[in-house]
């Protein structure tokens, strides 16, 4: 099968003919049509699981859409031709989703796709979308509170947006360059290019009382905790980057959390419930076949991303 794989940690990831995998007990292998890009995928690609069991060449790749081709001993929550797809990331590490088909276990955060959900989109939502909805959940917006959404123009912040907003949040989002309209029309209702200035005064600048509520897809320790100052007391604060002292934020009135995304089927299925229903747009800005994944890829890591991009495995990919 065609897969983009790594042969070591820090490599340059190329396109490889490589063995199909055989699904082990408890797991189903899908026949990929899609793969979703996330920059987890080339840290994963630097070592950053590295303490975790792993197999090279390391296929890359943790989201993916496709149909169940065969199931292992003791698998029996799909069927052969079912449509599904998920976060596919299981130790060993390695069985990605570049690649013309992966093995999962059932039993992680996999999800059947609803009718009139394409593979391109199903597979542009599970990590993204999870991470956004967890975050959601957590920060837990009321209608006419107000939320910032630092780094709200990628896929996780493009998905936190419409979910804060669906609850009545107002959402202030930071995006560079040319997507403020982007971000208007998925619900944000102000939106700061962070490259204007100090990001804590122009976002007091627009909006002189204290937020809510904080969700930060990228700042470093000192950013956060600067712009954890906005934030009024007993409010709440979170990060994907692990930037959080969460005691500190507790000694001063704010709930905060560290985001660890844990996959699970209860949060990937409202997801695309929402999607088929059209009330939750997917951000997809870019599609690239394999044979342009390692390009892609490349570019996730240089310039970020504004929505997502994907990566058609097969040509009829819906």
């Amino acid at each position: 099968m065609r897969a983009v794989a790594i042969r070591d940690f820090g490599g340059t990831p190329e396109l490889m003919e490589l063995p199909e995998p055989a699904p082990g007990r408890g797991e189903v292998e899908i026949r990929l049509h899609v793969a979703g890009v996330n920059p987890f995928d080339w840290k994963i690609a630097d070592g950053i699981l590295r303490k975790r069991p792993h197999v090279f060449p390391l296929v890359l790749g943790v989201d993916g859409a496709g149909e169940v081709a065969r199931s292992g001993d003791g698998a029996a929550r799909f069927r052969e031709g079912d449509r599904i797809c998920g976060q596919f990331l299981h130790d060993p590490v390695g069985v990605g989703t570049y690649a013309e088909f992966a093995t999962v276990p059932e039993s992680i955060g996999v999800a059947r796709i609803p009718q009139g959900v394409g593979f391109a989109a199903a597979a542009a939502i599970p990590t993204a979308g999870m991470t956004a909805l967890d975050a959601i959940d957590f920060l837990a917006p009321t209608p006419g509170s107000s939320l910032l959404i630092v780094g709200a123009s990628g896929g996780v912040g493009s998905y936190a947006v419409q979910l804060a907003a669906a609850r009545g949040a107002r959402v202030i989002g930071t995006a560079r360059g040319g997507s403020p309209d982007r971000l208007r029309a998925l619900g944000a209702e102000l939106v700061i290019d962070p490259e204007r200035g100090d990001l804590a005064e122009l976002v007091h600048s627009v909006h002189p009382a204290p937020v809510d509520a904080l969700l930060d897809l990228g700042s470093d320790r000192a950013r956060f905790a600067q712009l954890t100052t906005l934030v009024r007391d007993g409010g709440a604060a979170a990060t994907t980057v692990y930037a959080a002292d969460v005691e500190e934020l507790a000694r001063r009135g704010i709930r905060g959390r560290n985001l660890d995304l844990q996959p699970r089927k209860e949060l990937l299925e409202p997801l695309l419930e929402m999607v088929a229903r059209g009330r939750l747009a997917v951000p997809i800005s870019r599609e690239v076949p394999i044979v342009e994944a390692p390009l892609a890829l490349a570019d996730s890591r240089a310039r970020g991303s504004v929505g997502k991009t994907v990566i058609r495995i097969r040509s009829d990919a819906g």
